[in-house]
């Protein structure tokens, strides 16, 4: 399967991108990397790994922000009750890393336009 790497650039550049620790069994000293392209690249952190990431994240995005203006509700208003609420059960998912949970949220509150301090929604 050809990898388009060119994809890679319409990766924002406040995406964040985080390596992940392997480990390779054996007495001999190893590096667990990633081969595309003739590069390598630390795991998690080659550019068909960072476009997955981040095509992930993106549609968590967008599925968060119709979930975010449900759940107003339940929260009286409160836009920093119902961020700091669903940041709590996206982290408890695991599904993408804690830095990228933040930028899914970010993203949200640009989406909704809200005016909201992140020091009251993120812990």
């Amino acid at each position: 399967m050809k990898r388009d790497s060119k994809k890679i650039h319409s990766v924002p550049k406040d995406f964040p991108v985080t390596a992940h620790l392997s480990a390779v069994a054996g007495a001999q000293p190893k590096m667990g990397l990633i081969e595309e392209d003739g590069k390598f690249y630390a795991p998690g952190t080659s550019p068909s790994e960072v476009i997955a990431a981040f095509g992930i994240c993106d549609d968590l995005a967008s599925q968060m922000v119709p979930y975010c203006q449900r759940k107003l509700a339940l929260f009286n208003g409160d836009k920093e009750a119902t961020l700091k609420a669903a940041l709590k059960g996206l982290l408890a998912k695991g599904w993408c890393t804690d830095e990228q949970c933040f930028w899914i949220m970010h993203r949200v509150v640009d989406e909704l336009k809200w005016s909201v301090d992140e020091r009251n929604w993120r812990f």
